[in-house]
């Protein structure tokens, strides 16, 4: 009887070493899995984060876009080439229309920078748009307009704006 015994438990013991086999072939495939579905999300994270990018520079676009709707107005064409040479020539009326307009460029500005400070803006793409919004910042109503209105933007874009003030100063 022992030796019936004995033979069972050895035939047992193949049994358990196919399924130590079969588990640790499952334990592969399951890490391969893993790694698959690992690539697969970070090319639908980079695909994503491509799309976003996009996004943002198309918002950006349109707010400048509605922004420049003024300057196909005649009447606004002068007003903002007068205010460029001299802010104060401008009349009260000129000046609320003009700062109204550099209000709207402002909030563009603070727009892409938010949106570059937060990665959802391409480097090549921030320095375009703030290399422009920085020629503006060396006219007399932008100062004018951003000595009056500052604290009505973000801490962090004012503490920016202080310092490209300084960099244009120097």
């Amino acid at each position: 009887m022992r030796l019936a015994h004995y033979q069972e438990l050895g035939k047992l013991g193949a049994y358990e070493r196919k399924l130590e086999k079969f588990a640790l072939f499952a334990e592969i495939v399951e890490a391969v899995a893993v790694v698959v579905s690992l690539i697969y999300v970070g090319i639908g994270v980079r695909q994503n984060t491509a799309a976003v990018h996009v996004a943002n520079h198309q918002a950006l676009v349109a707010m400048d876009s509605d922004k420049n709707t003024w300057l196909r107005s005649a009447e606004f064409a002068a007003i903002y080439e007068n205010a460029r040479g001299d802010f104060g020539r401008l009349s009260e009326i000129e000046r609320r229309q003009y700062i109204t307009f550099v209000a709207d460029t402002f909030n563009a500005w603070e727009f892409a920078f938010i949106t570059h400070e937060n990665g959802a803006m391409a480097d090549n793409i921030w320095k375009g748009w703030d290399g422009f919004y920085r020629s503006e910042l060396k006219t007399e109503a932008f100062r004018y307009f951003w000595n009056l209105q500052s604290e009505g933007f973000s801490p962090e874009f004012v503490t920016y704006l202080e310092n490209a003030q300084l960099e244009l100063e120097q």
